[in-house]
């Protein structure tokens, strides 16, 4: 049996729902949105950001650190060639950098391939030199050479 009331207490719990939501959720969720729990400080580079024309040491590193990304998630063999001079280095700005380069495989039945890799490499310590200073976002492999 359905009660007079029903209507005016759904009106009711839908109000109290929404003054909920309006006076208590909302107020926090808008007050961690503005903290700093979900952001890093920005590192200050006065490195300018997209495609680097120069090579400089720290992309240097960031291609040995990829290079050791590459053998370890590509599962490539010891006579795999990493072809150093063709690399490509993109900043992303916060100690952040997109390598793009190629490897030379011996494949036995087509005999040496050229394979493009990128990786996406972060600086997370202050020594560039250190490998435990950087980290490897993303590996990716390009079946098709050009």
């Amino acid at each position: 049996m359905r009660s007079k009331f029903s209507v005016l207490y759904l009106i009711l719990f839908i109000g109290g729902l929404y003054l909920l939501q309006e006076k208590l959720l909302m107020p926090m969720v808008m007050k961690v949105v503005k903290s700093e729990a979900f952001f890093e400080a920005p590192v200050e580079e006065s490195e300018p950001l997209g495609k680097l024309d120069a090579r400089t040491a720290r992309t240097d590193f960031a291609l040995t650190h990829c290079r050791g990304a590459v053998k370890k998630e590509g599962d490539l063999d010891d006579k795999a060639e990493f072809l150093d001079d063709k690399y490509e280095a993109w900043a992303l700005g916060n100690r952040q950098y997109l390598i793009r380069s190629s490897v030379r495989l011996i494949d036995p039945e087509k005999g040496p391939i050229e394979k493009l890799y990128a990786c996406t490499v972060r600086m997370t310590g202050e020594d560039q030199a250190n490998p435990e200073s950087w980290t490897t976002l993303g590996v990716d492999f390009n079946p098709d050479p050009n």
